[in-house]
């Protein structure tokens, strides 16, 4: 026998059988000088593998846990429900994208509105390149396709306005019943809660109309207002006064300053609410039927009502966000 072959068990020799087996293990126990007491080798060897258990197997338990896992995550992505459910989803993220991106004809044209607060006033540039001032404790809605189709507004409240002139649309201001209509200016539009409206022209033409709301009045009526004008228009019609607004009160306007030239009380009290929330009484039919011309921009609420009383020539009292105006003990008129 080669030494090539030997201590290799034949792999096409005869079998071996049983009985040579037992033979040599018999020889085998026969030659062995030690008695093995399997049973206590058995007991030491499992004690130490509770006791210390091996980094190897350990090693070897967390690496097969990991070949399982893997093994389930791809066995259950290879699955065509599976599959087919993701490449759903990733659809639907692309089409969400597509659709936030996208405005539809009718979102573009959707009305645009501003709000300032009570104090607080916001410059805006509308699209079509108009210049406004909102003024305080008001609101402006564009209507929908303005610039492109339109140059209609809503105002509530107060705003200084200079307009890009375009005479195939004319801009054009809806305040209770009143409408402004500009000819290329640069105006201020106040509205009282009384839905009284005043119009100050300071530069261009401006065209007023206003529908009569009082008993037995139903017409229209329209005024067209120069440079320097100043329209009262409510449920009577249309009062204008020719000329009273005059170049200091202008620059005011446009610069944002509560500024009065002859304003009635009804605007002066409404204005004051806008600017300082504080509400101006007026008990006496006297008081309510005057005019004011002051300049109170930046004024303490005190300070207000003193150049109040001291232009009417009446007493003013102030309790809280409440001024009151009265002549009883007032002071002769300046």
């Amino acid at each position: 026998m080669s030494d090539q072959s030997a201590g290799r068990a034949p792999e096409n020799g005869p079998p071996v059988h049983d009985a040579a087996l037992d033979a040599v293990m018999a020889t085998w126990v026969a030659g062995t000088t030690d008695t093995i007491d399997s049973e206590s080798a058995l007991a030491r060897v499992s004690a130490r593998r509770q006791v210390e258990p091996t980094d190897a197997v350990d090693e070897l338990a967390a690496r097969r846990a990991m070949a399982r896992g893997a093994s389930a995550r791809v066995s259950m992505w290879q699955q065509p429900v599976l599959r087919r459910a993701a490449a759903l989803v990733a659809v639907v993220g692309v089409a969400a994208v597509w659709r936030a991106s996208m405005k539809s004809p009718a979102d573009a044209n959707a009305p645009e509105s501003y709000v300032t607060a009570i104090g607080a006033s916001r410059d805006i540039t509308l699209p079509d390149g108009t210049s406004m001032r909102l003024g305080p404790a008001s609101s402006i809605e564009l209507a929908a396709g303005f610039g492109a189709h339109n140059r209609r507004v809503t105002l509530h409240g107060e705003a200084w306005f200079q307009v890009t002139h375009d005479a195939r649309r004319p801009f054009a201001i809806t305040v209770g019943t009143t409408s402004v209509e500009d000819v290329g200016t640069a105006f201020m539009v106040r509205e009282s809660p009384s839905r009284e409206v005043s119009v100050r022209v300071v530069e261009g033409v401006v065209r007023v109309r206003t529908r009569g709301t009082a008993p037995g009045q139903v017409r229209d009526t329209t005024v067209t207002l120069q440079a320097g004008d100043r329209a009262v228009a409510n449920a009577l019609g249309i009062a204008v006064a020719a000329g009273v607004v005059t170049a200091a009160e202008g620059a005011a306007l446009s610069t944002g300053r509560l500024a009065f030239t002859d304003a009635s009380m009804v605007e002066v009290q409404d204005a004051l609410h806008r600017w300082y929330g504080v509400t101006l009484l007026l008990p006496e039919r006297a008081v309510a039927t005057r005019h004011v011309t002051a300049d109170l921009t930046g004024e303490p609420i005190a300070r207000v009502a003193a150049v109040l009383g001291l232009t009417l020539g009446v007493t003013a009292d102030v309790r809280g966000d409440t001024i009151t105006l009265h002549t009883t003990g007032a002071p002769a008129r300046p």
